[in-house]
């Protein structure tokens, strides 16, 4: 006699972007329950229409900033991707611009984060939470400016060099990198199996009711459309598909 099949429950935050949405949509195409938080669910009734959205799907209002936001979304999940993220690239000049970036936008992410890692301990049931990470984080230079020969998952940007050099997109790379530090030493701290997933750029077809910003980024050659540098920085934010179709999406368990 035949087991029956266990059905899997996961979290998406940030599940109405190019990533996310995708994410929610390969996880219903393979069975699994779907919490997906979003800020506004009445603008999000979209991803119920997704095959399967109908019947496993459930939105969940949460916002990174509000503690305990994310306890109700992940009650009862195996697992929680978290893939929503702030998306500031840069400030405007400030005298104290250091004190500014870490008060109003690193900290918040930061304690966005362990707000959510908070609620997967408290929840008992989530097993392994994968963190959405960035390309924009990794360099393929040495200290000493040199092409290195291979790149990996050991080839992060220095912080200080952030710090000192704020190249376009500088805030959200700092964001990426402390958030992300933080977020590995709270989950060693209390016992939580973190991974991160490093993502490059994103294009092909969306879910998004708009046209996300990287794809117009990856167009604008041929439209002719001219996108500012800080535009263009969002394709380092954006994973590609590769991350909704990722072994973790099916193996995040093992």
């Amino acid at each position: 006699m035949e087991e029956s099949k266990v059905e899997m429950t996961y979290c998406v935050t940030g599940a109405t972007g190019y990533i996310g949405s995708w994410l929610v949509k390969s996880l219903l195409q393979r069975g699994c329950r779907v919490h997906a938080t979003v800020r506004d669910p009445a603008k999000c009734l979209h991803l119920l229409s997704l095959a399967g959205g109908d019947e496993r799907l459930m939105l969940f209002k949460a916002d990174l900033h509000h503690e305990g936001s994310f306890d109700e979304a992940v009650k009862g999940c195996d697992g929680v991707f978290h893939v929503a993220a702030s998306m500031e690239f840069s400030v405007p000049e400030k005298e104290n611009v250091g004190n500014y970036v870490r008060s109003r936008i690193v900290d918040p992410a930061i304690k966005g984060t362990l707000n959510l890692l908070n609620a997967c301990l408290n929840a008992k049931s989530v097993k392994r939470v994968v963190l959405t990470s960035s390309i924009s984080t990794m360099t393929a230079k040495d200290d000493a400016g040199n092409w290195l020969p291979i790149v990996d998952e050991s080839c992060r940007t220095p912080i200080d060099r952030v710090w000192n050099t704020k190249p376009n997109g500088w805030v959200y790379v700092l964001t990426k990198l402390l958030t992300e530090e933080a977020a590995f030493q709270f989950a060693k701290e209390k016992g939580i199996d973190l991974v991160s997933v490093i993502t490059t750029t994103v294009a092909g077809p969306f879910l998004t009711p708009m046209v996300p910003l990287s794809v117009q980024v990856l167009l604008s050659p041929i439209t002719g459309v001219k996108m500012s540098s800080k535009q263009a920085q969002i394709t380092t934010k954006q994973g590609s598909r590769a991350l909704a179709l990722s072994k973790y999406s099916s193996s995040i368990l093992e």
